[in-house]
């Protein structure tokens, strides 16, 4: 009886730190700077079918999107890009050039 008592708290201990660990991760991106010292950002939000990596280049002031980063084909392409030109007003999306990340 002490064994199975010893056993279920260690179970009960571990599920709670697993929880513990799941619920102060929730929710939260990857984010970077200075990326191979090109001086692109880059961010990639939840890691499910429909995650997305976000990669901004300062020197043009662009934001390139490339949708579903963690699955599908290795190879992963821009789906498009925000030029972010001025503070306030109407922002553009625009469909990638197919292969190219700089213009």
């Amino acid at each position: 009886m002490a064994k199975a008592w010893v056993w279920m708290r260690n179970g009960l201990a571990v599920v709670g730190l697993v929880a513990l660990g799941f619920w102060l991760g929730a929710g939260r991106t990857v984010r970077a700077s200075d990326f191979g010292g090109g001086g692109l950002e880059f961010q990639l939000t939840d890691v499910k079918p429909s995650s997305a990596l976000l990669v901004y280049q300062p020197a043009h002031s662009t934001v390139y999107v490339y949708q579903g980063a963690t699955t599908g084909n290795a190879e992963l392409h821009c789906s498009f890009m925000f030029e972010l030109d001025r503070h306030s007003g109407t922002i553009h999306r625009e469909n990638c050039a197919m292969g190219s990340l700089t213009q």
